[in-house]
């Protein structure tokens, strides 16, 4: 039977995923086979392998820990649709959409499903590290959370507890969480206090207070990290807000309602660009390239570029700018999108930069896929894959990628996860303005040099070597 740790929360976006890939990353460094896991995610960050759906965190973690995603590293998943009611993903695939109070009703029968998931890693692995959700001590929640509470206390498992300084109230967060579930104190390896900013030294005091209420140890004071590699959980979106500051190649991102998939653009990381997640005209006007992102209803996020002039500007502007639509975006794109209540009913005329019309039916599409792709910037096949209840039509065929001019649209999503894709459209566009032309990077490349690096930063070494030692050796 393999060790499993797990990470824990005292809230959202403490860091649970970074931290999780980090140690996945560490001990798989140490030839130990590691499996990331999380029992249930809420997430509408979704990739799409051969198995079907799972979570975006997942699978950056089974990278990080050199594996190839797996549906069972985050067997349930919700995708929340914004009228109170969530999309059930389990193993991969769709079991319908249901109301969020009736959900709670059903989480006992997954649970056992999940526990039995859970059961088959175990043995199959050295090390599986679960990845917690939210906050370990809601209180109205513990019966049935098996992705904190349950599943630590069903097969006592060792776990860490992290919180989050940079947002104020740590004492709060770490000493409240252990008091509230005392029960589960005795499993803490320890606690992290994540996103510092400063010199240590000016909260060595507030470690040694820390560590004196819970009676356990600080295992890291770990500082926080201006670039994040990705950010999996809605409330930070993980890419900045607000104005272009730089004057090289500018990537806005449309921010629009129910938004998902935004991690497509994490590759985007590696290159010398800035990207803005903006819903202001004026930022649109000053970008290079504009990008449509999926979107989870598409007609209530066209009525929104609608209402905030987003869409009489995209079309001033197209002839100016790079354009690309992808999922949702590619279907705002079109000429008309018809739904007639799977996400949300209604006609509507669309942006008209391509000339599709988007159908949405009842049936699912969720795979992996591989298409072929003719462009100015890009001739061959590209791997990624697709999520979603619309297709696209021109002149009776089906189409899942499409350009006009300097407009592209697709269903494809991942496409910035391939070298050669992203190489190819960004030489375009620097081509196309002007630009200095910079050499290709390898994005898992520059994912484990990034990994590597933040490892062997003093604070995080000393993190996974207390980790480390506190699970024991070898495992």
């Amino acid at each position: 039977m393999a060790k499993a740790l797990a990470i824990l929360g005292t809230m959202s976006s403490v860091g649970k995923s970074f931290l999780t890939a980090l140690l996945a990353h560490y001990f798989a460094g140490k030839g130990v086979r590691v499996f990331p896991f999380k029992a249930q995610n809420m997430s509408l960050n979704a990739f799409a392998t051969v198995e079907g759906e799972m979570a975006f965190a997942q699978v950056f973690q089974a990278w990080a820990a050199g594996r190839e995603p797996s549906v069972r590293m985050n067997p349930l998943l919700l995708k929340p649709l914004g009228n109170l009611s969530s999309e059930i993903i389990f193993l991969g695939k769709s079991q319908g959409i249901l109301p969020s109070q009736d959900f709670r009703r059903f989480k006992g029968h997954y649970k056992q499903r999940v526990f039995r998931v859970f059961e088959e890693v175990l043995e199959e692995n050295e090390l599986v590290i679960i990845e917690g959700a939210g906050s370990l001590a809601e209180l109205n929640l513990l019966k049935d959370d098996f992705v904190n509470y349950e599943i630590v206390k069903k097969y006592r498992i060792p776990f860490i507890l992290v919180g989050d300084i940079d947002r104020g109230g740590v004492f709060a967060q770490i000493w409240g969480t252990y008091e509230l579930v005392p029960e589960l104190k005795d499993l803490s390896l320890g606690f992290v206090v994540n996103k510092f900013r400063g010199a240590e030294g000016l909260f060595e005091e507030g470690v040694k207070i820390l560590e004196e209420k819970t009676q356990k140890p600080c295992l890291g004071l770990l500082p926080y990290l201006p670039e994040s590699l990705f950010e999996e959980d809605s409330a930070s979106l993980g890419l900045p807000r607000g104005s272009f500051t730089t004057r090289g190649l500018k990537i806005a991102i449309v921010y629009y309602p129910h938004i998902s998939n935004y991690l497509d653009f994490d590759p985007l990381k590696a290159e010398k660009v800035e990207m803005v997640l903006t819903d202001d005209p004026s930022e649109l006007r000053r970008a290079h390239v504009i990008i449509l992102p999926g979107s989870k209803n598409t007609l209530a996020s066209l009525k929104y570029l609608q209402k905030r002039g987003l869409a009489e500007v995209i079309r001033e502007i197209s002839q100016e700018k790079i354009i690309l639509g992808i999922c949702g975006g590619f279907q705002l794109l079109g000429r008309l999108i018809k739904d007639e209540g799977v996400e949300n009913a209604g006609e509507e005329k669309a942006l008209g930069l391509l000339p599709h019309e988007t159908i949405f039916f009842p049936e699912k599409i969720a795979t992996s896929r591989r298409i072929s792709i003719d462009c100015p910037f890009f001739r061959g096949e590209i791997q990624g894959f697709e999520i979603r209840y619309g297709r696209s039509f021109l002149k009776g065929e089906e189409v899942s990628f499409l350009y006009a001019g300097n407009v592209f649209g697709t269903y494809l999503h991942g496409l910035f996860y391939d070298d050669l894709f992203r190489y190819g459209f960004l030489a375009y566009v620097r081509k196309f303005f002007g630009l200095p032309q910079r050499p290709p990077r390898s994005f898992k490349s520059f994912l484990r040099e990034k990994l590597q690096a933040i490892s062997q930063e003093r604070a995080f070494a000393a993190f996974c070597q207390k980790v480390a030692e506190k699970m024991g050796a070898p495992l």
